[in-house]
C-alpha cells in the first residue's frame, strides 16, 4: 500500500450567501486507505466532496487532488452521488448506467467503442450485478441501483472514489454486505475511498479512519479513537448515543457534553 498523499486541504473556506459552510478546514489523505467523513446534516460535508471534484471554488484556502487543483484530475477520481434524480420509465439499461463512467474517454458524440462495453461489463461484474446488464435502470432495487452507481464510477478505472451517503435506498440487512464490497473493490483495484455518511456506528465499524466535520474538522485518525473524549458530541452539538457495529455483543458509547452557545449542528 502507497502512502503517498491523494488529497491535502489547508485552511478550507467555503461560504454560501456569506454563510461559511466549510471554515478553516485542513486535512490530508494517503493513498490506499478507506477514509470515512462524517458529520450532522448541513456540516460541509457534500459540499467538500464537491470542492474536490472542481465543481465548488473555495473563498480562500488551498486544495490539491493528486497534486493538482480540483478539476484537473477527473480521469482519476470516480464519484458515487448521494442519490440519482431520473425518470424511472426512461428507457436506459444498468449496462448504459456504467458506460456513462466511459464519457470522458469516448468523447462528446462519439459510440462506445468494443473496450468501452468491456469495462463497464466488468465494473457491472464486479460489484455483482453483471446479469441485470439488460435490465431498465428504474426497475432495479434501491440496493441494486447504488450499486450500478458504483460501477458507472468504477468502469472509468479510478484511483480515488468519492462517495455521498452510498447506503441512501440500500435496506439495513444489505448494508454490512454492501461496505464488504467496498473493501474488496478498495484492495482489488487500490483504490482511495472517501465515504461521507451521518451513521457514525456503522462507518466507524468500516474505515481505516475517520474525518468529523461540522464546518469545521473535529478530528481526524483512526475509527477506533475518534470516540474518545466527547469529541464527536462536540461536533454534533448534542448528546450522542453510538451503535457499534461488528462486535459479538454490539454495545452502546454515549457521550454527553455542554451544548455551546455558538454551536451550530
Amino acid at each position: 500500500m502507497s502512502h503517498t498523499e491523494v488529497v491535502r486541504v489547508e485552511d478550507l473556506v467555503v461560504r454560501f450567501g456569506g454563510v461559511a459552510v466549510l471554515d478553516g478546514v485542513t486535512l490530508s489523505i494517503k493513498a490506499g486507505g478507506f477514509t470515512g467523513l462524517i458529520g450532522p446534516n448541513g456540516a460541509g460535508k457534500t459540499t467538500l466532496l464537491r470542492v474536490l471534484l472542481g465543481l465548488v471554488k473555495p473563498d480562500s484556502g488551498r486544495v490539491s487532488v493528486f497534486g493538482h487543483l480540483p478539476g484537473h484530475s477527473h480521469n482519476l477520481i470516480g464519484y458515487v452521488p448521494q442519490s440519482a434524480r431520473f425518470e424511472r420509465n426512461f428507457h436506459i439499461t444498468t449496462r448504459d448506467v456504467a458506460l456513462m463512467g466511459r464519457y470522458g474517454s469516448i468523447g462528446i458524440g462519439r459510440y462506445p467503442k468494443k473496450e468501452d462495453i468491456k469495462a463497464a461489463e466488468e465494473a457491472l461484474d464486479k460489484v455483482g450485478i453483471l446479469n441485470l446488464k439488460d435490465r431498465r435502470f428504474g426497475s432495479l432495487s434501491g440496493g441494486q441501483m447504488q450499486k450500478a452507481l458504483i460501477a458507472r464510477a468504477l468502469s472509468g478505472n479510478p484511483r480515488l472514489l468519492l462517495m455521498d451517503e452510498p447506503t441512501t435506498g440500500v435496506d439495513v440487512l444489505s448494508q454490512d454486505s454492501f461496505y464488504a464490497l467496498l473493501r474488496e473493490l478498495q484492495k482489488e483495484m487500490r483504490m482511495t475511498i472517501i465515504l461521507v455518511s451521518h451513521d457514525i456506528g456503522v462507518i466507524t465499524s468500516h474505515v481505516d479512519d475517520v474525518i468529523c466535520i461540522n464546518r469545521k474538522v473535529f478530528c481526524h485518525g483512526a475509527s477506533a479513537t475518534v470516540l474518545k473524549d466527547g469529541i464527536i458530541g462536540a461536533a454534533y452539538g448534542s448528546e450522542t448515543e453510538i451503535l457499534m457495529h461488528g462486535h459479538a455483543v454490539p454495545h452502546r458509547l454515549l457521550k454527553s457534553h455542554v451544548k455551546k452557545k455558538d454551536s451550530h449542528g
